[in-house]
C-alpha cells in the first residue's frame, strides 16, 4: 500500500513555474516515484493513486484525476492544493483528525531506569535509555512494537518521558504503519505546573507543539510529518510495588517521524549521532543558518544550537542529501514559548529594560541576528517568512489547540511580522 507524503516543488528548476499559475507549490504525493514535467507554460504531473484538489490545505477534497492519468497545470488558473491519495487506504500520517491508540508494555519499569524526572543534581544518574517490547492498538489492529525512553534535559523534568517507537517491516506491511517504522511521542511530561527548566508538564503542551513542526513546514524547512493523537498508556511493569505499577492512563500527545524517515522521503539519509558531533567543517550554508535562527525567535526558542560548521550542535539533526551536501534540521520544541507559554528573554538587563518581555526578546534576537550575519543576509533570510503570514495566521486559527495557546501564538506572529516588514527595527 503506497502511502502519501509532502513534495515542495523546485521553484529554480521549474523556473517560477508555480508563481506565475498561481498555483500552490505544495503538493502531498505517494512514497512511490512522481513524474513532473514542464512543456512550455504548461506543468504535468504523473503519479499512482487519484489527485484531489482544494481552495484550502484544510479541504474540502475534490477528485480531478485518477491513475493513468496526468494532470495538465495550466497558465491562469486559480491557486489551488493538491494531493495524492494512494489507492487501498491511508497511512497514520495521512488523516488529519485527532485518532486514538494504544500503547502497552513496562513503561514505569523503565521510566525508573531512566531516571524519569530527577533533576541531575551535583551526581547526575547514569540515564539508561534501551529498547523494550510493548504493543500498539489502533482501530482493532494489536502490532508488536519497540519502545524506548527519549530525551535530555526533559528526563530532569518529566517523570512522564517522551517515548521512540520502532515497528518492523513484517510487523507494518499492509498496515497504516507501513511508511511509518520509527517516529517520537511528544508526551504530556508531568500533571501539572511548570518544570524546573521552563517545560509546561501539561497534556496541552503536546497539540501546542505540533503546531510549531506543521509551522516549520508552511515555511519550507525540512520537517517530520506530525499527527495528533489521544494516547492511552497502559504500564506491564512487575517491580513489586503494585501502588506504582499497572496503570493505565490517557493524555494528549503527538507522533512525528523519526529524522531518518524524513531523510529517506528527501532520498537522503540522516547523520547518526556520532557523525553529528564529530562535524567540524559541515559548510551549512550562512543564509539557511540565519533562517533557521529567525525560525527559532519567532517560536520563542532558546533551547537549540546553530553554527555554520556544525560543531556543537544541540536539538539540530543533520540531513545528506543525495548530492551530498548537508542540510540542518531543527527539533525538539518543547521549551518554546509557543508551546510553555513563558516567554524567557536572553537579552542582557539593560536591554530595553521598559518593554514587554515578548518585544525585547523579539527584538533581541533580531538584532543579534543582524549583527551575525550583516544587513544584506539579514533581509535576505527575512524573505522567506514574507509571504507567509496569513498562512501561519490561518494555520493557528484552525489548529487543533487550547485557545490560551492560540492568543500566545498569534502575538507572537503578529510582532515577528510587525518587525520584520520594517527590517527588524
Amino acid at each position: 500500500m503506497a502511502m502519501m507524503k509532502r513534495l515542495y516543488l523546485d521553484l529554480l528548476s521549474l523556473g517560477g513555474f508555480c508563481g506565475s499559475l498561481m498555483f500552490s507549490c505544495w503538493a502531498q504525493v505517494p512514497a512511490n516515484p512522481v513524474s513532473i514535467s514542464r512543456d512550455g507554460n504548461q506543468l504535468s504531473i504523473d503519479f499512482d493513486g487519484r489527485l484531489e484538489t482544494s481552495a484550502s490545505v484544510d479541504g474540502p477534497w475534490v477528485v480531478v484525476a485518477t491513475e493513468d492519468h496526468p494532470f495538465v497545470l495550466l497558465p491562469g488558473d486559480s491557486m489551488a492544493f493538491f494531493r495524492v491519495v494512494p489507492e487501498g487506504g491511508q497511512g497514520i500520517f495521512d488523516i488529519q483528525e485527532v485518532t486514538h491508540l494504544v500503547l502497552e508494555g513496562p513503561l514505569q519499569e523503565y521510566f525508573d531506569l531512566a531516571f524519569a524526572g530527577i533533576p541531575d543534581g551535583i551526581f547526575p544518574p547514569v540515564r539508561e535509555k534501551p529498547y523494550f517490547e510493548g504493543s500498539l492498538t489502533y482501530e482493532g489492529l494489536v502490532l508488536p512494537v519497540k519502545m524506548r525512553v527519549r530525551g535530555n534535559s526533559s528526563l530532569q523534568e518529566c517523570p512522564f518521558p517522551k517515548l521512540k517507537i520502532k515497528i518492523s517491516r513484517e510487523v507494518r506491511d499492509g498496515t497504516p504503519f507501513e511508511d511509518a517504522r520509527e517516529w517520537k511521542i511528544g508526551s504530556h511530561c508531568a500533571e501539572g505546573g511548570q518544570g524546573n527548566i521552563g517545560r509546561l508538564r501539561h497534556e496541552r503542551a503536546t497539540f501546542r507543539e505540533a503546531v510549531v513542526y506543521e509551522a516549520m513546514e508552511v515555511l519550507g524547512f525540512i520537517s517530520p510529518r506530525v499527527r495528533r493523537l489521544h494516547i492511552t498508556y497502559h504500564d506491564t511493569s512487575e517491580l513489586g510495588n503494585a501502588e506504582r505499577t499497572g496503570w493505565s492512563l490517557t493524555r494528549m500527545g503527538f507522533m512525528f517521524d523519526h529524522v531518518e524517515v524524513t531523510a529517506e522521503r528527501l532520498n537522503g539519509r540522516a547523520l547518526e549521532d556520532e557523525e553529528v558531533a564529530a562535524l567540524g567543517d559541515a559548510r551549512f550554508a550562512p543564509l539557511l543558518i540565519a533562517e533557521l535562527q529567525l525560525f527559532h525567535a519567532l517560536i520563542g526558542n532558546w533551547d537549540y544550537a546553530l553554527s555554520e560548521d556544525g560543531k556543537g550542535l544541540w536539538n539540530t539533526e543533520v540531513v545528506e542529501l543525495s548530492d551530498k551536501s548537508l542540510r540542518p534540521v531543527a527539533g525538539d520544541f518543547d521549551l518554546s514559548s509557543w508551546v510553555t507559554g513563558a516567554v524567557r528573554v536572553t537579552a542582557p538587563r539593560d536591554f530595553l529594560p521598559d518593554l514587554e518581555d515578548i518585544e525585547r526578546h523579539f527584538r533581541y534576537e533580531l538584532d543579534r541576528i543582524r549583527t551575525a550575519y550583516g544587513p544584506d543576509l539579514f533581509s535576505d533570510a527575512t524573505q522567506r517568512f514574507l509571504g507567509f503570514r496569513e498562512a501561519l495566521e490561518h494555520l493557528i486559527a484552525v489548529a487543533e489547540i487550547d485557545e490560551e495557546g492560540r492568543e500566545f501564538m498569534r502575538q507572537h506572529v503578529a510582532l515577528f511580522y510587525d518587525l520584520i516588514e520594517t527590517d527588524g527595527r
